[in-house]
């Protein structure tokens, strides 16, 4: 969903989206890991975000509600993570302003030749932002290609944001059978077993004498 910036105002906007709007479900799902087994039923989707200019800055508030579908990092069973984030970002069509490296131009409007600028242009994003100093807060500002905001953009990168590097389904979980691969959190498999009447195992107790020169 686009809004454009000559649409926000210095007084604000306010958007709901959630299940119904078909940009946001979308933006959720990929951040989704690719799972052999499709999702049932619908995912919990609730978000707002406010958006107000503040002189040539977009100042985006936001919060969200949902879940992303993972694989465990240990047993690989599709597991769904709940989702909160509170995040507030900058945005900005100046370069200069965003720190973006560019070529300047004189007062005339004419390039300068001159490279500027410290190609810094990524944002921070402030997740639990409520209770902090907003002007205080360490952000930076987010530049702006076009002149426009694409929100699913925006909900994709919260969401990602939140997503672990190892997910785990559970905290103690057992992970598979290197051997066999069977799920050991749903019981033990049969390999120690197998290995056990295996008529091999009966070499596991030889032991071959010293030799004596």
């Amino acid at each position: 969903m686009r809004v454009y910036l000559h649409e926000i105002t210095e007084q604000g906007t306010e958007l709901k989206f959630g299940q119904d709007d078909t940009w946001a479900p979308a933006a959720v799902a990929r951040a989704d890991e690719q799972s052999p087994q499709p999702r049932k039923g619908t995912r919990p989707l609730e978000g707002r975000i406010f958006l107000r200019k503040v002189d040539e800055v977009v100042v985006l508030d936001g919060n969200l509600r949902t879940e992303v579908e993972l694989l465990c990092s240990r047993c690989a069973t599709p597991f769904a993570l709940a989702c909160s984030p509170n995040f507030q970002t900058l945005l900005c069509r100046d370069p200069a302003m965003a720190g973006i490296a560019h070529v300047d131009k004189d007062k005339q409007g004419r390039s300068t030749g001159k490279v500027v600028g410290r190609l810094h242009g990524h944002a921070r994003h402030a997740h639990d932002f409520e209770g902090q100093d907003q002007k205080n807060a360490d952000l930076d500002i987010t530049y702006l290609a076009e002149d426009w905001i694409e929100l699913g953009d925006v909900v994709t990168e919260q969401v990602q944001l939140l997503v672990p590097f190892q997910p785990l389904c559970e905290e103690g979980c057992k992970g598979i059978c290197a051997n066999c691969g069977a799920d050991l959190n749903k019981g033990r498999c049969a390999c120690s077993k197998l290995q056990k009447n295996s008529p091999f195992s009966a070499l596991k107790n030889l032991r071959v004498p010293a030799s004596h020169s």
